[in-house]
C-alpha cells in the first residue's frame, strides 16, 4: 500500500480484484475506509465480474436518473463521445455520489476503460479532513445543523438541455428530483467512528437551523470554499484498467471536463449505504 498524499488516497497492490479471498477483501475495506479513495492498477473486469465485486462490499444501491448499461443494470456506463465536444461532463461538479437519498450509497466503484491522452483527471477531496480543520466553535455549532439535500439543480426537468449533451448516456430528469432529504451536517461515519463534514454543494440546496438567510447564503458559500480546499485533496491521472474505490460517506470528488474532441469511458457501480447520522 502507498499513500497518495498526506490527507487520502492509497495505491493498493491486490492482485486481480477477482480473485480476492474474503479476508483479503475485508482488509481493502478497511483500507478504503481509512484512506477514503483507494486504486488498484491492471484490472480487467466484464460489467458482471464489476457488479458481483460490488456485491462482495454490499447490495447495489440505487441510482436514479441515469440509464444503466444495456451489459448489466447495476452499471452505469460513464461516457462521453469525441464527437460530444464541449457538453457537461457527468459528475461536472463537486459531489458527493447521490447524497440526496434517505441512504446514499457507501462506496463507488468505477473501473477505467478509455481514457483520453490528456485531460479528464478526478478530484477527490476529504471531508473527515475539513471537518477536522474547523475550529471549536464551528464544530459546536454545526453539530445542530442540518443539510436539505435535493437534486433539484442537477436532475430536475429544467436540467433536461444539459444532460442531452451526451450521446451515449440517457440521463432522464424528472420531478422526483425536487424531493429532498435533510441530513445532520456533521455525521459520524458508521465503520470507522469518525466525524464528517457532510457537505457538497451540488445537492445540498440549503440549511436547517438558521434563520438568517444572508448568513446562511455566506455559509454554504463558506463551507463549498473550505470542503474542496487544495489541503484536503487528491487529483488523479487516469490510466486504462484503473480501478478506483471510494468512500462516499467521507468524500467528495469532481470529474474535470477538459478534454475535448476525445473519447473518455469508465464503468461504475455503487454499494448501498445507509442514512447519515450525527
Amino acid at each position: 500500500m502507498e499513500r497518495l498524499t498526506g490527507v487520502l488516497g492509497a495505491r493498493v497492490d491486490a492482485g486481480d480484484v477477482r480473485t480476492l479471498s474474503n479476508e483479503a477483501l475485508a482488509e481493502l475495506r478497511a483500507l478504503i475506509c481509512e484512506h477514503e479513495v483507494v486504486f488498484l492498477a491492471n484490472q480487467s473486469l466484464t460489467a458482471l465480474e464489476q457488479v458481483e465485486f460490488s456485491r462482495r462490499l454490499g447490495p447495489a444501491a440505487e441510482s436514479p436518473f441515469i440509464e444503466p448499461s444495456p451489459d448489466h443494470p447495476e452499471v452505469i456506463k460513464v461516457l462521453k463521445e469525441a464527437r460530444d465536444g464541449n457538453a457537461f461532463n457527468f459528475g461536472g461538479a463537486w459531489h458527493s455520489d447521490f447524497s440526496f437519498l434517505p441512504n446514499p450509497p457507501s462506496f463507488t466503484i468505477l473501473l477505467a476503460l478509455d481514457i483520453p491522452p490528456y485531460g479528464g483527471d478526478t478530484l477527490w477531496s476529504s471531508m473527515t479532513a475539513a471537518y477536522n480543520a474547523l475550529n471549536p466553535a464551528q464544530k459546536e455549532t454545526y453539530e445542530s445543523l442540518g443539510g436539505v439535500h435535493s437534486a433539484r439543480d442537477a436532475y430536475s426537468p429544467k436540467m433536461q438541455a444539459i444532460h442531452s449533451g451526451l450521446s451515449s448516456m440517457n440521463i432522464v430528469c424528472d420531478d422526483s428530483a425536487n424531493e429532498y432529504e435533510i441530513h445532520p451536517l456533521i455525521t459520524t461515519h458508521p465503520e470507522t467512528l469518525k466525524k464528517v463534514l457532510f457537505y457538497n454543494r451540488a445537492y445540498v440546496r440549503d440549511i436547517v437551523g438558521m434563520s438568517d438567510e444572508i448568513e446562511k447564503l455566506r455559509l454554504m458559500e463558506w463551507l463549498h470554499l473550505h470542503t474542496t480546499d487544495a489541503k484536503f485533496g487528491y487529483r488523479h491521472k487516469w490510466t486504462a484498467g484503473d480501478l478506483a474505490i471510494w468512500d462516499n460517506r467521507s468524500t467528495q470528488h469532481y470529474a474535470l471536463n477538459d478534454y475535448s474532441g476525445f473519447r473518455r469511458e469508465l464503468h461504475r457501480s455503487t454499494v448501498a449505504g445507509e442514512r447519515p447520522l450525527p
